[in-house]
C-alpha cells in the first residue's frame, strides 16, 4: 500500500491531469489530428459513436503511454474486446440526451404545475451528470474491458457526483476547449475530438491513483 504521502490531493489530481494533458497535446500534434479526423469519419452514420469515442479513446490512451497504436488496432479493439459494451454506452449517452432535450421543451413550453417542474429539473439533473460521467465512464472501458457495463457506468456516476466540483471544473475545461476550437472552425474537426477524448483519459488514471492506489 503507498505511502499517505505519495497518495496525492484532489487539487495535486487535477493539476496533475491538466498538465499531463496539456504536455502529451503538444507532444503528440499528429495523433490528436489522425485521431479526430478517423473518430468523425467513423461516426458518421451517428450511431456508431459509442464505439468510435471508444476506439479514440483508447487510440489516444496507448499514444500518450508511448506505445504505438494504429487507429485499426484502436477501432478492432472497441469492436472485437468491448463490442455490445461500446454501442451500449454510446446508446445510453443518446438517451440521456434525447431524455434532456424533451425535459426542456417541457419545462420551456408547456404550463406545468410546480411539482411536475420540480421532477423535471431533477430528471435533468441526473441525465446532465450522467452524460458528463463520460469523463470516467469510457476510459474505464477503455482500460478495463473484461467489467461488466453496468459497473462501469455506476462507478463513473459515482465519480462524476462524488467529485462533482473538480468534476464540473473538468466540464468547463471541456466548454473552453469547445469555444476555443470553434474560433477557429477547422480545430473542431481537427483538434477538439482528440484532444477531449485525451483529458478524459488523463482525468480517469488520475482519479483512479486518489481512490484507488493500489490499482
Amino acid at each position: 500500500m503507498p505511502e499517505p504521502s505519495l497518495i496525492p490531493t484532489k487539487s495535486e489530481t487535477y493539476k496533475n491531469a491538466v498538465g499531463d494533458w496539456l504536455s502529451c497535446a503538444a507532444r503528440e500534434p499528429d495523433s490528436l489530428v489522425t485521431g479526430s479526423l478517423l473518430f468523425l469519419l467513423c461516426c458518421l452514420p451517428v450511431v456508431t459513436f459509442g464505439p468510435a469515442w471508444l476506439a479514440l479513446t483508447y487510440y489516444m490512451g496507448r499514444r500518450s503511454a508511448g506505445i504505438k497504436t494504429s487507429w485499426r488496432g484502436a477501432v478492432s479493439f472497441s469492436l472485437r474486446r468491448c463490442g455490445i459494451k461500446a454501442w451500449l454506452m454510446g446508446w445510453s449517452d443518446f438517451l440521456a440526451l434525447a431524455l434532456a432535450g424533451g425535459g426542456l421543451l417541457a419545462l420551456w413550453g408547456m404550463g406545468l404545475p410546480a411539482a411536475m417542474r420540480f421532477f423535471y429539473g431533477i430528471a435533468l439533473i441526473l441525465d446532465a451528470l450522467y452524460l458528463i460521467s463520460g469523463l470516467y465512464r469510457y476510459p474505464a472501458l477503455a482500460k478495463e474491458p473484461g467489467n461488466r457495463l453496468s459497473r462501469i457506468i455506476v462507478r463513473g456516476f459515482l465519480l462524476t457526483i462524488g467529485n462533482l466540483s473538480w468534476t464540473l471544473l473538468f466540464a468547463c475545461i471541456q466548454l473552453l476547449l469547445l469555444m476555443l476550437c470553434a474560433v477557429t472552425g477547422i480545430g473542431l474537426i481537427f483538434l477538439y475530438p482528440g484532444a477531449l477524448s485525451l483529458l478524459c483519459y488523463y482525468a480517469y488514471n488520475e482519479v483512479i491513483r486518489l481512490y484507488f492506489p493500489n490499482k
